[in-house]
């Protein structure tokens, strides 16, 4: 029997509770539009007959090209309804220079889609953008202002979405995920995180992202629960939207990446605690990037007095491959903190730090979801492997060539302790020097204590010579407004201190000069590449 859609779901909540909030969207803080599921089952027909009069057919890709707001959630019911392929993008935009823009060009190019939805107000743009030999750019509130005769029956494709990959290590690349992979994804967190239709959910994450896509659309949309969405621009100006959103609707699930945790400690002074009421707050997912132990000690500790429980921070694992989650950590399940022997760590190892002995402390990220296995394919016990899984959540493959991969490569290393994955890093990211491994996390972690330096943005890699290779390390600068700040003689200090790590070449970049992924994660290739044509825009 085919799985239930997102279609499908949404209509049978508004069946049973019309009046139920589906979507909330904030700016400011204010409310500026709400859909009821009764109101999106209808917009979706709507819609949904609209996308088949401009012409799409079962099977066709639609792009969709919107912001954090109810036309994402809406265009995405609507398309899955009329037997779609949907495929998220982000929008052009100013501030990331040409990085998203070509993300887009590449999108359209390999999805070949026969339509693009967007808002108004990016129409325009979109079609000069995409030229004339491009698809129709179809606004959003045309769309939704159609006229349907009434229920429109669901078509049924085999694909609920695309979900193309951030592309940190190389080309994005289209995830092919079924309507069966949706479902098992969302049963599994239901199950997991203990789900129930008077949940609250507060994201800001791009909704273009698998992480905005699934935990701020997908899992509320299938639970029948409230999302409440705000924009990412929002919470960079100003990380306190999100507590204040989590306060003001009641959150009680809400997922971002280590760096967002990070960020709250260094922007939100203790002078504001007061504002924040975050006792309802029950699952505060950190996933996206390696995760670390003193973040999640420092955020429980600074915003308990908020009213944040203990064992809220929950760590994960996962994937766009994977819709998600592979790995997960419950306040039933906590995360397990284990103190290694910092030189065996280095050279792959991993055993519990000797009385006296230099010791890395890891976090892992939770014990496999239901249904889902997770194997390490390392030389011997103990060392630290490549992570394989398999589960039902699992994609069919990159688009178009799609195949069961039974066992999937993640590109990720890791290993199995007590049961919990610990994750280490990207396998293409670790750096080999004079037999020894050093992972960007934990370069990032000594990178963000130095003055001057902008916490979370630096890459370290080796520059080819006569012998080993040289060690260069590129980072943003900001964060302090200290003229005295020496930021490239320190970092080598607490390098060589902490990791035991010697740069031979520190090269300090402005803010935004680092090249990144549309979900923000730091290129290493890339930055390689371009040090070394000399189109790295060097700090004066």
């Amino acid at each position: 029997m085919p799985a239930e859609t997102v279609r499908a779901r949404v209509r049978r909540h508004a069946r049973e509770r019309p009046g139920a909030v589906a979507v909330t969207v904030l700016s400011d803080g204010r409310t500026t539009e709400q859909l009821t599921y009764g109101q999106l089952d209808a917009l979706a027909d709507r819609a949904g007959a609209a996308l088949r009069a401009a012409g799409a057919r079962t099977g066709d890709r639609v792009v969709l090209v919107l912001p954090n707001g109810g036309a994402f959630p809406a265009a995405l019911v609507a398309a899955v309804g009329a037997g779609l392929v949907c495929v998220p993008a982000p929008a052009p935009d100013a501030s990331r220079g040409d990085a998203a823009r070509e993300r887009l060009l590449g999108v359209v190019a390999d999805c070949r889609p026969a339509l693009v939805v967007t808002l108004a107000r990016w129409t325009r743009e979109l079609r000069a953008l995409l030229g004339p030999s491009g698809p129709p750019c179809l606004a959003w509130e045309d769309l939704a202002a159609h006229a349907a005769d009434g229920p429109v029956g669901e078509a049924r494709t085999e694909f609920a979405f695309l979900q193309y990959t951030s592309g940190s290590t190389g080309r994005p690349k289209g995830v092919g995920v079924t309507h069966e992979a949706v479902l098992a994804s969302c049963a599994q967190a239901a199950r997991v995180y203990g789900e129930r239709p008077a949940d609250v959910a507060v994201t800001w994450v791009p909704l273009h992202h698998d992480m905005g896509l699934v935990t701020g659309v997908l899992r509320p949309l299938f639970g029948g629960y409230r999302s409440v969405l705000l924009t990412p621009r929002e919470f960079v100006r100003s990380p306190g939207s999100w507590l204040a959103a989590v306060t003001a609707h009641r959150g009680t699930l809400s997922s971002a990446p280590d760096f967002a945790y990070e960020l709250c400690l260094r922007r939100i002074p203790a002078a504001e605690l007061g504002g924040f009421d975050l006792s309802s707050w029950r699952v505060a997912r950190n996933a996206g990037e390696v995760v670390r132990a003193a973040t999640a000690e420092r955020f429980e500790a600074r915003f308990a007095p908020a009213g944040l429980r203990p064992g809220t921070l929950c760590p994960s694992y996962g994937m766009a491959e994977a819709t998600l989650t592979v790995t997960a950590c419950t306040p039933d399940v906590p995360a397990v903190t284990l103190r290694a022997d910092r030189e065996l760590y280095a050279r792959g190892t991993v055993a519990p730090a000797r009385p006296g002995a230099e010791a890395v402390r890891l976090l892992s990220s939770g014990v496999p979801v239901p249904g889902t296995r997770v194997r390490i394919r390392a030389a011997g016990a103990g060392q630290v492997g490549e992570v394989f899984v398999r589960g039902p959540q699992l994609f069919t493959g990159y688009w178009p060539k799609q195949r069961a991969p039974g066992w999937h490569r993640t590109g990720d290393l890791g290993f199995l302790h007590r049961g919990h994955l610990f994750v280490v890093g990207r396998a293409d990211d670790v750096l080999v020097h004079r037999g020894r491994n050093f992972h960007p996390a934990d370069v990032q972690a000594v990178c963000a204590g130095v003055p001057g330096l902008r916490a979370g943005r630096c890459v370290v890699f080796l520059v080819p010579d006569a012998g080993s290779g040289r060690v260069c390390l590129v980072a943003e600068t900001g964060g302090t407004s200290d003229p005295q700040a020496r930021p490239a003689g320190e970092v080598r200090r607490r390098l060589a201190r902490s990791l035991g790590l010697y740069v031979s070449e520190v090269v300090l970049l402005p803010p935004g000069g680092l090249p990144v992924t549309t979900s923000g994660k730091v290129r290493t290739a890339e930055t390689a590449r371009r040090h070394r044509l000399g189109l790295l825009p060097v700090a004066r």
